[in-house]
């Protein structure tokens, strides 16, 4: 009976540190093929004194970070790290050690875009901490959300270079594309003439099919 009550305690226990911790979350959203979009980063916290922050922001291919603007919650800057593998570092720093207001609601406004070739996919929050103005660490658990996508404006099938003909020098262009040099004008959505979300040598072959 003992061992029972001691569980039961441990358990009530566990639930309320759950209940307590630090929160991020991004609702899910759907954003157009070479379009941007902008979403709430929200925070739930029951610490008052947070000042600074940072987090890694993992983003699916074909999907970009434009910007991270703080909300009215939070008087500090927002710096965006150099992107690697899809990647973001999220910091947040007030040098005048203001604190994030509130204990719920927007803390930063997150700008997207998405290349004429993206096709969805889920995007992670990891390694969130928070520091308080005593300097003290407050973690949160790893959130997700997915992001899923609209086609965008639709033109020409094979027009890759967007003369408004379908011929031999959309196949360079799509050759030139591959190779890393791609033209001045270069439309990746009717290139994809398969539509698997790639722009590659089958699309040019696709497109040798069409002009025979």
């Amino acid at each position: 009976m003992r061992k029972k009550i001691i569980f039961m305690v441990l358990a009530i226990l566990c639930l309320a540190n759950v209940s307590k911790a630090e929160t991020v979350t991004v609702d899910d959203f759907t954003i157009t093929q070479g379009e941007t979009y902008t979403v709430a980063l929200q925070l739930t916290n029951t610490t008052k004194n947070l000042t600074a922050f940072q987090m890694t922001l993992t983003l699916p291919s074909g999907l970009t970070l434009v910007s991270a603007e703080p909300t009215g919650r939070y008087s500090g800057q927002v710096v965006i790290g150099q992107p690697a593998n899809n990647e973001y570092n999220i910091c947040g720093a007030d040098l005048l050690l203001g604190t994030i207001s509130g204990t719920s609601g927007d803390l930063l406004i997150l700008t997207f875009e998405a290349s004429n070739t993206f096709r969805g996919g889920t995007a992670t929050i990891s390694d969130i901490d928070f520091v308080t103005v005593d300097r003290q660490h407050k973690t949160a658990p790893n959130t997700s959300f997915k992001v899923d996508y609209e086609k965008g404006a639709v033109g020409l099938v094979g027009d890759a270079n967007e003369d408004e003909d379908v011929n031999v020098i959309d196949v360079m262009a799509i050759v030139n594309y591959i190779i890393g040099n791609p033209t001045d004008v270069f439309n990746e959505i009717n290139a994809d003439v398969n539509e698997d979300g790639e722009v590659n040598i089958i699309d040019a072959m696709a497109i040798i099919n069409m002009i025979l």
